[in-house]
């Protein structure tokens, strides 16, 4: 599946960006503004997500390729290759798979484990269990405005923050009647394949994985310290990096700082 894809920049380095679950290319804007007069910068949308196609599987295996495809119908060039939560798990596969394609792999908060275990911190399932759950019983086209979608939300996540992304999911139709942009019945079907995607594989057969470097929020519990024993079975000398002050969404609560960050290892 050929993924829809924004472009900025004109640089020789071609950037592409993955955003996480329930996100889009258009969250990862304000970044690609900071890179444009360096890198040429590419955001997809992955599927079910955002403006790419909808379909009934959804799993890393097709995620990867759907990734590979549009990223050759873009270049032939190895490129750098930035994946944030989910979307660090899809760059992660695609690099594992095509090695060759990727000079430079960067991810964001996620290891390449499995999540839906208490060991690995199963409360992130079920966060997202609830998450699903309660979007999956909001009815968007019976709403007049905004505000009466978030307050339909606020019983449940008290966050405003967490409310207006979730909603930028919700879209106005040609007929001016809100509807979910995403697939919501399809990712939470395929939840225990979103939160895994890596205990399944073997170590790879071949050391030459592109550099990797994986950065983490402080506050965030999606990276402990000792994932890097699972990170450097998949991507030996991976360098592992914290962000002080952020959490999961680093990139948004520490703007300046991942920023900073990723331009001293992109250069």
């Amino acid at each position: 599946m050929e993924l829809f894809c924004r472009e900025l920049g004109k640089g020789s380095t071609t950037i592409v960006i993955v955003h996480g679950l329930y996100g889009a290319s258009d969250n990862w804007l304000s970044v690609a503004a900071q890179l444009e007069d360096r890198f040429r910068v590419l955001l997809v949308d992955q599927r079910n997500h955002g403006q790419s196609p909808h379909a009934e599987e959804h799993s890393y295996d097709l995620m990867a390729a759907d990734l590979y495809e549009t990223i050759r119908s873009k270049t032939n060039e190895p490129i750098v290759l930035l994946g944030h939560s989910m979307g660090g798990k899809t760059a992660m596969r695609m690099a594992l798979e095509h090695p060759e394609s990727v000079q430079k792999l960067i991810v964001a908060d996620i290891a390449p484990k499995n999540y839906g275990t208490f060991a690995n911190y199963a409360e992130t399932t079920a966060n997202h269990e609830k998450i699903l759950d309660a979007l999956l019983q909001l009815k968007p086209e019976e709403a007049n405005n905004r505000a009466e979608l978030e307050a339909a939300l606020k019983k449940d996540f008290p966050s405003r923050t967490l409310r207006l992304f979730l909603l930028k999911n919700v879209k106005r139709n040609k007929a001016g009647r809100y509807q979910w942009q995403i697939n919501l019945p399809v990712l939470r079907r395929n939840l225990p394949e979103l939160m895994d995607g890596f205990s399944h594989l073997p170590k790879p057969a071949t050391d030459h994985n592109p550099e990797a470097i994986f950065i983490r929020g402080a506050l965030s519990p999606y990276i402990k310290d000792e994932d890097t024993l699972v990170i450097n079975q998949f991507f030996p000398g991976a360098q592992l990096v914290t962000v002080p002050k952020a959490g999961h969404w680093l990139h948004a609560e520490q703007p300046e700082l991942f920023l900073k960050t990723l331009l001293y290892y992109l250069e």
